[in-house]
């Protein structure tokens, strides 16, 4: 048996890590367009650490796990689902891999506003040397604030390493009329005063419509009001803009509202039915990638698939290197400084350990 994954993220190594036991006997595949998987949730601290720190090598992976390495990029359309789902194999440079299951476990790219210009800068492109060097340079200038878009855990996780390194001033922009929508008044409040206090600006309610000749444009969410404010650049850390592949509760793919029987879709990429925690997250993509792999051997044995009802266990947001916030296990019990800063540690040192070849992930 041939299991085909697609996507070094957290949720295709996950996936393969938990196949190495769900299916120890198959043949497992892994295809990613980079050598190496990236530490994503620590990308914002790619701001004061070298790049070598944050990604960790898909050979080594490969030895750990016991999986085949493909360098290649695969484009997920409806006519290539399709296809896929038919003729059971897929197109990685000029070969093809023929699979018995696949696994679809990529992320999703970030909008490209307009107005996009060497002062503007995305997620990706940090994840690069060039572009982390780049946004080192924009911080290291000086002038107008530097802009993030997008008040979410990487917009303001970014903001706070910026802070830290000294790179004012800064501004933070969100079209959402509240910040951290869905947590707690107490860790919201938290974080308005720690934006305070680090001189950080935050603008609500505003759409970002491009960076144009020194200026970012910004649309008022309200009325439509568009105003013109300086900038040195911009670094865009909003959420993904594709639409996500649809599946079932159990993680096959819902193709033409038909469930493939071969075909599993987790990660970023994908939106499963029912009540499960299914947010864009590494958390998430970690127990959904999980999922997938316990119903890809549960399907080769014949048995019936469980579906996927994990909530959700925790939030932390990382507010520099010394300080955070953040619950595990019930929003009630605020964790903040230092103590939050260790169980974010605790939590990053389990991914880790997976990576090191040993899994401390119970099943789901």
């Amino acid at each position: 048996m041939k299991i085909v994954v697609v996507g070094a993220g957290y949720s295709g190594i996950a996936c393969l890590a938990r196949l190495s036991a769900a299916a120890p006997a198959a043949e497992r595949h892994l295809v990613s367009p980079r050598p190496w998987h990236l530490h994503r949730t620590r990308l914002h601290e790619a701001v004061r650490r070298p790049l070598s720190e944050l990604r960790e090598p898909l050979p080594g992976l490969a030895r750990r796990w016991d999986f085949v390495n493909h360098r290649g990029r695969v484009q997920v359309t409806d006519d290539n689902l399709a296809q896929w789902r038919r003729e059971g194999c897929l197109e990685v440079g000029r070969r093809k891999l023929g699979f018995d299951y696949l696994v679809l476990a990529t992320g999703l790219p970030g909008p490209r506003p307009p107005g996009r210009s060497r002062h503007t800068l995305g997620l990706d492109e940090v994840a690069t040397g060039p572009g982390r060097n780049r946004l080192r340079r924009m911080a290291a200038a000086d002038g107008p604030p530097l802009w993030i878009v997008g008040a979410g855990a990487s917009g303001l996780q970014f903001a706070f390493e910026l802070a830290h390194a000294g790179a004012g001033p800064l501004a933070v922009v969100d079209a959402a009329d509240a910040l951290l929508p869905g947590e707690s008044p107490s860790l919201v409040r938290y974080v308005k005063d720690r934006l305070e206090e680090a001189g950080i600006r935050l603008w609500l309610g505003h759409f970002y419509r491009g960076f144009v000749r020194g200026r970012v444009q910004l649309e008022a969410a309200a009325d439509g009001a568009v105003r013109m404010e300086p900038g040195r650049g911009v670094l865009l850390c909003t959420g993904p803009a594709s639409r996500r592949l649809r599946a079932a509760r159990d993680g096959r793919l819902l193709l033409d509202d038909q469930c493939c029987e071969r075909i599993f879709a987790a990660g970023d990429c994908a939106s499963w039915e029912g009540e499960g925690f299914d947010a864009a997250t590494a958390q998430a993509a970690i127990r959904k990638g999980r999922r997938a792999a316990e119903n890809v051997g549960a399907s080769a044995r014949g048995r019936s698939l469980e579906a996927y009802d994990a909530r959700q266990l925790g939030f932390f947001l990382s507010l520099g290197p010394e300080d955070g916030v953040g619950w595990a296990l019930s929003d009630a019990a605020l964790i903040k400084g230092w103590p939050a800063v260790a169980a974010r540690e605790a939590i990053e040192s389990r991914w880790e350990l997976l990576l090191s070849g040993v899994d401390t992930f119970s099943a789901f």
